[in-house]
């Protein structure tokens, strides 16, 4: 089986989108996929405290040797 990916920026399309795959002949399966991308991630430390503070370079070194 070969799979082909998708990107879609507009969420709303993507259920019309979705459905216009799912009629070509030879489509098996359609499935949903949402990536996060690196400002999602980001978003989410901030929630769970996952945040550093450094006073300086040198602290900041200090810290990330630790």
């Amino acid at each position: 089986m070969t799979q082909l990916a998708v990107s879609i920026e507009d969420v709303s399309l993507l259920e019309p989108i979705r459905q216009a795959i799912a009629l070509l002949r030879g489509v098996t399966d359609v499935s949903l996929i949402k990536r996060k991308t690196g400002l999602d991630r980001a978003i989410e430390d901030i929630k769970k405290g996952r945040v550093y503070t450094a006073t300086s370079v040198e602290d900041l070194i200090k810290q990330c040797k630790e």
